[in-house]
């Protein structure tokens, strides 16, 4: 009987620069290192079937990432599929959880972010709240075919707040989703300039603001 694992890892440092397209293909690999009973398609290219809940952004550190597979014994235990995995994995890709789903990917409502800049004086900090604040936050964005369309970011952002010089951002995700950089690029459109910095995805969550599982 066939049994849905969910895996749950951390992308780090070097691996930022991986593509989502390049991450997939680069689990599938890892996966036929491992003695995992997956299951995979039937037909001429058959292939283990991986989904990931939510692609990351190439450029990206992620502290909760999701990816999901079958395997084809339900007595497989899904510590064996962590020690596994775990045993394949580079340097900065680390397995910390394995678990039946709970929720589906269509669950997905929210992703929280954070931005860490160097050396951010408080008066810029003031001026990204204070743009973040406001009743609308309009800027172009480009369409799958390549057309600009305007759109209102405001909606998308659920919370923000300023931690230090970190930024966390609370933003739309799923199948309304917000990526921080065009958030942060609108901003720097209106004649502002931001300090250097690195975005993390820490938490990918539902509606209610619970961590999805």
């Amino acid at each position: 009987m066939l049994k849905n694992v969910r895996v749950f890892y951390k992308k780090k440092s070097r691996m930022k620069f991986v593509s989502h397209l390049d991450m997939n293909r680069f689990m599938i690999r890892a996966i036929r290192r491992t003695k995992i009973p997956v299951w995979y398609t039937e037909g001429f290219n058959c292939h283990a079937y991986v989904t990931f809940a939510l692609p990351l952004s190439l450029g990206f550190q992620s502290e909760y990432e999701i990816m999901d597979f079958k395997v084809t014994d339900d007595n497989y235990s899904l510590e064996s599929v962590k020690s596994e995995l775990a045993g394949v994995m580079p340097e900065y890709i680390e397995i910390f959880a394995v678990a039946e789903p709970i929720l589906k990917a269509g669950k997905i409502a929210f992703a929280e972010f954070k931005v860490y800049f160097e050396d951010i004086a408080d008066s810029v900090k003031k001026d990204v709240s204070d743009y973040l604040s406001a009743e609308q936050i309009i800027t172009t964005k480009k369409t799958k075919k390549g057309a600009e369309k305007v759109v209102d970011l405001k909606p998308q952002i659920k919370s923000f707040e300023f931690e230090d010089d970190t930024l966390i951002l609370t933003l739309s995700a799923g199948n309304d989703n917000l990526n921080p950089t065009l958030l942060l690029s609108a901003f720097e459109a209106n004649n502002y300039e931001l300090p250097d910095y690195t975005i993390t995805r820490t938490k990918i969550l539902d509606e209610q603001l619970n961590i999805f599982k």
